[in-house]
């Protein structure tokens, strides 16, 4: 089930993908279900992803690691 709707920068445009889509490196923004965009925690709309995602155990979701930009 998802929860958010994610959009990666591919071929100079946004598509929607899977969220377990993205790849290291990539550039993708996040929306929650009722269209609100979702922000990192410096409040950036725009992420750039450092790892693969991966499913954490303990959280019991897909997750993936940050780059950070403030």
């Amino acid at each position: 089930m998802n929860f958010r709707r994610t959009l990666a920068f591919r071929n100079h445009k946004w598509v929607e993908i899977d969220f377990k889509q993205l790849q290291k490196g990539d550039n993708f923004r996040m929306f929650e279900l009722n269209g609100d965009e979702v922000l990192d925690e410096y409040g950036n709309k725009t992420m750039q992803a450092k790892s693969d995602p991966y499913y954490d155990l303990e959280l019991e979701c897909w997750i993936i690691d940050l780059e950070d930009y403030e």
